[in-house]
Formats: C-alpha cells, sequence, structure tokens
C-alpha cells in the first residue's frame, strides 16, 4: 500500500471534519445574523433578474394545486378535529368580549353599504321567499297568531323594518277575515283547514308586497338604516351570545356536513376549472415580475425576511445541534463529496 493511499483518507477525514465544524459554528451564535443576512442579499440580488415566468411554469402550479385539492387523500378525522378546536375556541372566556370590541361600527357599516348595494340579490332573495309555500305556510301560522293577539311583539319589531308596518296591517285585516270564517262554520278539522288556507294566501299576498317593496320602493337609505340599528342592539352583546346560538353538537354536524360537500366539490370539473383560471389570472398578472419586486407586491421586504430567519432559525437549529441532529445532518451530506474519487485526487 502506498503512502498516498494512506494518508489521503486520514486527511480527507480531516478536512471534513473541519468543513462540518466551520459550518456549524456559522450557523450557530451571532455568525448566524451575518448567514442570514449574506445569503437573503444574495438571494435578492439574483432575484432582482430572474422573472416569476422564468422560474416557475405555471402549468407545474396548477398539477400541484390539483393534487392537493382534488386527488391527495384526506383524513377522515379532519370534521371532528376541526370541530373540536372550534368547541374549544368556543368556550374560552375571550368570547365575553363584547361584539362591538372586536368588529367596529365603522367595519360593521362598511360591510352593510356593500350589502345594500347588492339590490339585485337583494331583491331576488325576497322574492323566492315570497314564491316559497314552505315560507308561505309559516308566515300563515304567524298570521293566525295574530288574530289569537300572539304577536305584539312581532308588530313592535315590524315597525322598525321598512314596509314592515304595512305588511302586518295586511296580516291583521287576512287574520281577521280568518277569525270570522273561523266563528261561521264548525268546530273541526275543516275549521282548522280553512283558516290555515285563508291564512297562507294572505301570507302569500304580504310577502309578495314586502318583496316587491323592496324591489322598488324602499330606499337603500332605510335598508342601511334598519341594518345598522339591528348592527347597535347586537353590538352590546358579548361575543358569546352568537356563538351559543349553535351548541357542541350542532358545530361538529356542521364541520362534518361542510366536509362531506367539500369531498363532493373537490371532484368536480368546475374545481378544477376555478383552479385553471386562478393560475393562470395569477401568472398573467404577475409573471412578468421579478422575484424581488414580486415579494415587495405581496408585502414581503428584506427586514421582514431577515426577522422571520431570525425568529425561527435559532431555536430551531439550536435544538438540532443539541440532539446531535444538526452534525449528522450536516457531515452526511458533506461527506460524499469528500469520500470522492475527486476530492482524493485532489487532497493526494
Amino acid at each position: 500500500m502506498s503512502q498516498s493511499e494512506t494518508v489521503e483518507p486520514d486527511l480527507a477525514r480531516r478536512v471534513l471534519d473541519a468543513h462540518v465544524a466551520h459550518e456549524m459554528a456559522a450557523m450557530r451564535g451571532v455568525r448566524f445574523l451575518d448567514l442570514v443576512t449574506g445569503e437573503i442579499d444574495f438571494a435578492l440580488r439574483a432575484g432582482s433578474e430572474l422573472t416569476l415566468d422564468q422560474v416557475m411554469p405555471r402549468e407545474l402550479i396548477k398539477d400541484v394545486a390539483l393534487k392537493y385539492v382534488s386527488t391527495f387523500r384526506l383524513p377522515g378525522a379532519i370534521p371532528e378535529v376541526a370541530a373540536a378546536i372550534a368547541t374549544r375556541l368556543k368556550a374560552h372566556p375571550a368570547n365575553l368580549t363584547p361584539l362591538a370590541k372586536v368588529v367596529s361600527r365603522p367595519r360593521a357599516a362598511e360591510l352593510i353599504d356593500a350589502l345594500v348595494e347588492m339590490r339585485t340579490l337583494r331583491q331576488q332573495v325576497l322574492r323566492s321567499l315570497a314564491d316559497n309555500t314552505g315560507v308561505q305556510a309559516g308566515v300563515g301560522t304567524l298570521m293566525r297568531g295574530t288574530a289569537k293577539g300572539a304577536v305584539d311583539s312581532g308588530r313592535r319589531l315590524a315597525d322598525n323594518l321598512p314596509g314592515g308596518s304595512f305588511g302586518f296591517s295586511v296580516a291583521e285585516r287576512v287574520a281577521g277575515r280568518v277569525a270570522g270564517t273561523v266563528r261561521g262554520t264548525q268546530v273541526g278539522a275543516a275549521v282548522d283547514q280553512s283558516a290555515r288556507e285563508l291564512a297562507e294566501r294572505g301570507a302569500g299576498a304580504m310577502l309578495g308586497y314586502l318583496s316587491d317593496t323592496a324591489a322598488s320602493s324602499v330606499s337603500d337609505e332605510e335598508v342601511r338604516d334598519a341594518l345598522l340599528e339591528a348592527w347597535d342592539a347586537l353590538a352590546t352583546r358579548p361575543v358569546s351570545d352568537v356563538v351559543d346560538l349553535i351548541d357542541d353538537d350542532q358545530l361538529v354536524a356542521v364541520f362534518v356536513g361542510l366536509y362531506q360537500v367539500w369531498l363532493d366539490v373537490r371532484d368536480s370539473d368546475y374545481l378544477r376549472a376555478l383552479i385553471d383560471t386562478g393560475v393562470d389570472y395569477f401568472f398573467d398578472t404577475y409573471g412578468s415580475f421579478t422575484l424581488d419586486r414580486l415579494l415587495e407586491e405581496w408585502g414581503l421586504g428584506r427586514d421582514d425576511l431577515v426577522e422571520e430567519a431570525l425568529r425561527f432559525g435559532p431555536p430551531v437549529i439550536e435544538a438540532l445541534a443539541e440532539a446531535g441532529v444538526l452534525e449528522q445532518l450536516l457531515r452526511r451530506r458533506l461527506s460524499s463529496f469528500y469520500d470522492s474519487a475527486e476530492a482524493r485526487a485532489l487532497l493526494g
């Protein structure tokens, strides 16, 4: 065996040890700041010369998105876990905070303004309600109660809503006819059926009027004022008054139901079309942006990158170093070179 064959492996091992020690020192302590800032500055300089289209083909993004949205196997425990987290959040003492401290009135007013401007949607919803026989039956029951004097509180509420007072006056008149019909017939199922039919016809007329009124004569300002008044009444209540409207079992059922809907939707051509359109729009808009400009466009500057690297890097690296994993990672990555014939030839 020649002297070089004896010395080369030993020299290669000592150089490897020195290289591993150098890298570990650079990744720990005060030197980590220099490493982070140097690497980020280099990446940003390089990114100023590369565009998104150059480094990331859009078809690859579509394939990845479709994989995780459409074909990736989702664990069945997802809805139960999500519901358990929601249940714990629901029971948190923070829910005693008044709603107005969570959502300010100006923010609520902005949302209400946006909703009020959706006139076509508002009109269509009201018209659908007016044409729905089930809703008519429910309002008809209410109107039958009006004849018995059981909805005084409902009348007071209606006085504060656009068109509500007129609607209740219609209800009272129809209900009066219902009461007269009941008195003039035999007591029994036929009486109740007659009253129900008359009340439901009156309910249909009332709902039709209200929907037509909302579509024509009720101003956006009236709707806005009514919604703001409802918000003001609700804003003084704690958040728990809202979240407690759904009990824990119902919460689980909601998440399970949403999960099942998602399983159906994720396999549809509709969702695939949405993904394709969304990815195409993103690349059509930002494909020509250089990478550093793209980061700035999304609110990530150099200082943000350095701050987050210093936030997460040191504790993770220290944990890996203390467990002996960091040295193993570096040695395993570098040793393939120092054990190679090329390195031995250079060291020899």
